[in-house]
């Protein structure tokens, strides 16, 4: 997927305490397929270099209709609702969302 064009990027800005920092890498493997399976999307994992175990954890979507779809399987969809109750056991508080759309000039 060309991640240059993409209609809608998701950040998710997620801080993870050291001792779990390889549970979370782990869980990202296992959960990044999963979460790509609903189709048009990319995910990619980018940890701070100057604050480790800190993640930006982003999704490209390649269009407002791949973001909503996948956005309706996380609510709808028994395993990745249980994914997400596993994400949210590994951080070391709220994650900081950002949703951005790309601006045709």
């Amino acid at each position: 997927m060309d991640t240059d064009n993409c209609a809608v990027i998701l950040h998710l800005e997620v801080k993870v305490s050291p001792d779990k920092r390889d549970a979370f890498l782990a869980f990202c493997k296992k959960a990044f397929p999963i979460y790509e399976s609903t189709g048009g999307c990319k995910m990619a994992l980018y940890e701070d270099r100057a604050q480790p175990s800190h993640f930006d954890e982003v999704g490209y979507y390649a269009s407002e209709e791949d973001y909503e779809r996948s956005e309706k399987a996380i609510e709808e969809d028994p395993v990745q609702r249980a994914l997400l109750e596993e994400w949210k056991s590994l951080l070391a508080g709220p994650p900081t969302v950002r949703i951005d759309k790309r601006v045709v000039l």
